[in-house]
């Protein structure tokens, strides 16, 4: 009270709440600075075209990740076919003694000038057939062949079906593979596939090797796994060649694969946006 009167003060009332794409704003939207921005969102972004952006950003990161990968393993089958050719010319030019100086026999009896090039474990692979079986009409029977694939015989309708031929690994044990031939002892059996009388030879990327012989009436192989197939494939092309006295055919053979490697090089990743000025 001041000079007999009565002063009526005046109390501003608080700002009202408003929301605002996910941050607190204490004045209505359209008194909001122009400069004011959300820090969930970024200036001027609403949720959705965040969103879009997040995805996009995300599925940019995944090829860039997948590209790498590509070029990683390319760039391992490059220098592995590297190597290869290398060895293959420097025998070819008279340097097998400088690629091959292990003089061990490895418990296998070796012809004169027979020299080991790789020695292994190995399982033994034939072809073995199923036992008959009689299949009650559920869908047909399935069997394991190798590799993990089971072949299915179809629905029989309970008929009596024949056992099925196939590739099986039946024995196990050390395998030398030498300038003239290879050679398995096994707990159960030994055999020998000399390269002069070798028709064929297959190979799988799973890591078996299957070999038709003259006179053979069926043909076996051996079974080392996925890890080690390039280079026991390589020891027994490299093999063959020396024993046959065709390492200037395997070696363009190597050349022209070389070739469509460099071909089908993955194209690299693109740079991070957030390291490039």
């Amino acid at each position: 009270m001041t000079g007999g009167r009565s002063e009526r003060r005046s109390h501003a009332s608080p700002p009202k709440k408003v929301w605002w794409f996910g941050d607190f704003c204490p004045v209505p939207r359209g008194d909001r600075p122009s400069h004011a921005t959300s820090p969930i969102y970024g200036e001027g972004m609403g949720f959705f075209e965040a969103r879009k952006r997040r995805q996009a950003t995300q599925a940019a990161a995944k090829q860039a990740a997948q590209q790498h990968a590509q070029l990683q393993d390319w760039q391992a089958n490059a220098d592995s076919l590297n190597a290869m050719l290398e060895i293959v010319s420097d025998c070819r030019n008279g340097k097998i003694g400088e690629q091959f100086t292990d003089t061990g026999d490895y418990g296998f009896m070796l012809k004169k000038d027979e020299f080991a090039v790789a020695f292994l474990q190995v399982g033994f692979l034939e072809n073995v057939r199923e036992p008959t079986r009689y299949s009650g009409g559920y869908g047909g029977v399935s069997f394991p062949i190798f590799g993990k694939v089971r072949l299915n015989a179809g629905k029989t309708g309970g008929k009596i079906t024949q056992g099925a031929e196939s590739i099986n690994a039946t024995d196990q044990g050390p395998l030398l593979i030498t300038n003239q031939r290879i050679m398995f002892a096994g707990t159960k059996r030994s055999h020998e596939w000399r390269f002069d009388k070798m028709m064929s030879c297959s190979h799988s990327p799973a890591g078996s090797s299957i070999f038709a012989m003259t006179g053979a009436a069926k043909p076996t192989g051996i079974a080392y796994g996925e890890k080690a197939a390039t280079e026991v494939q390589f020891r027994i092309e490299l093999a063959s060649a020396i024993a046959l006295e065709t390492l200037d055919r395997y070696e363009a053979e190597l050349l022209a694969e070389q070739k469509q490697l460099e071909a089908d090089r993955p194209l690299p990743p693109p740079p991070n946006p957030s390291t490039t000025s």
